[in-house]
């Protein structure tokens, strides 16, 4: 069987999607065996990521173009058994069985209004159109899962859950020189919460900044941030403003990935107040380097966590403000959190998402009447 993967979601500056590829991509060259995995990127610069099998760059910054031109014409012209669409939508005349792949169905949610206008119209009009099509669809939890059923009318019996996992790079890190070399670097102070993300209006960062604000004097923290510029951050910064914690408050920007390990190993705790996630990616990789987690109790996230984080209401301040305050002050939480930490990131391999999927396409493929 010849497989086609769209990696084009690679060329995000950041972001969970990005993360998910940059593991299943090499999972899949490592589980495709008998059969033949092409994966066309949209830059030269990630050619080398799936070892042994075939790669071609088709270049092009357009999505659209990319998408639904240049991407279903070299199907066309090499003529697939399968492809693999990794970011919610299925391109028309594609000239093989399409599967999806959904992060999560937050272009849906009307209270939130997380994405920008024309993106939100374009998804909302896409998917259900793409999942009526598509051959099967592969969600990254549970709740994008019912999501889809909930906002799509798709069918739960063509959904499969293929979960997303840490990259390796994630692990405690023994070396002290190669901490402090990053601490130097950016200036870290000897003791702070850590967040990764970014500032976009679901990841409820004014209610985090609130209740940290709360918790200034009772500990010695300051609060880290790794945030670029996002949707509607604005308000974020005003409310820095309002609460005059500026001297507290560090964002450090866009990080490289290799730097982030150390980040999460120097951080006493990492925070995670997400109102809406499909997954939750820096919960694991914060367990995986030994650093405890406060999330909140919503969404995907319990999913992810089980009971190897402090959970919150994300809605309200004071709960999330406690939790912290729990963590960085019960010793014996926190090495409790730390140890459940470990045994709950080993639950999620890539290799294991990459034979589920693998798995369901052979399925189809061998039994052509499957829906």
């Amino acid at each position: 069987m010849k497989i086609a993967f769209s990696a084009r979601g690679l060329g995000t500056s950041y972001g969970g999607v990005r993360q998910y590829m940059r593991g299943l991509v090499p999972a899949l060259a490592r589980q495709i065996k008998n059969d033949e995995l092409f994966v066309f990127y949209n830059n030269e610069k990630f050619l080398g990521l799936a070892k042994g099998c075939t790669e071609i760059v088709i270049k092009g910054n357009n999505k659209l173009l990319w998408d639904f031109v240049l991407f279903p014409r070299m199907l066309r012209k090499i003529k697939f058994d399968a492809a693999i669409f990794s970011i919610d939508v299925m391109p028309f005349f594609a000239g093989c069985p399409g599967y999806i792949i959904h992060y999560d169905l937050a272009y849906f949610d009307k209270v939130l209004k997380p994405y920008r206008f024309w993106d939100t119209l374009y998804m909302r009009t896409m998917i259900p159109i793409s999942d009526r099509r598509a051959k099967a669809i592969f969600t990254i939890s549970e709740y994008t899962k019912k999501d889809c059923v909930k906002f799509c009318n798709t069918n739960p019996d063509n959904i499969t859950v293929i979960y997303a996992a840490a990259n390796e790079e994630f692990k405690p890190i023994k070396d002290t020189a190669i901490l402090e070399k990053v601490r130097r670097k950016f200036k870290l102070p000897e003791k702070f919460i850590f967040y990764a993300g970014s500032l976009s209006p679901r990841k409820n960062m004014i209610t985090l900044i609130r209740a940290f604000s709360q918790i200034i004097s009772k500990i010695p923290h300051k609060l880290v941030l790794t945030v670029p510029e996002s949707w509607k951050d604005s308000m974020v910064y005003k409310t820095i403003d309002e609460l005059n914690i500026h001297d507290s408050i560090i964002n450090l920007g866009f990080i490289e990935q290799e730097s982030m390990p150390a980040l999460y190993n120097l951080a006493d705790i990492c925070v995670y107040p997400s109102l809406y996630e499909g997954f939750g990616l820096p919960v694991l990789e914060a367990m995986h380097c030994g650093c405890p987690v406060v999330a909140s109790n919503t969404s995907s996230i319990p999913e992810v966590a089980g009971d190897a984080a402090v959970l919150a209401d994300p809605h309200d301040t004071n709960a999330i403000a406690e939790a912290i305050c729990r963590v960085l002050t019960d010793s014996q939480l926190r090495e409790k959190l730390i140890s459940s930490g470990f045994q709950q990131a080993e639950k999620f391999t890539w290799d294991r998402t990459a034979g589920i999927m693998l798995d369901v396409i052979r399925e189809k493929y061998h039994n052509p009447l499957a829906s």
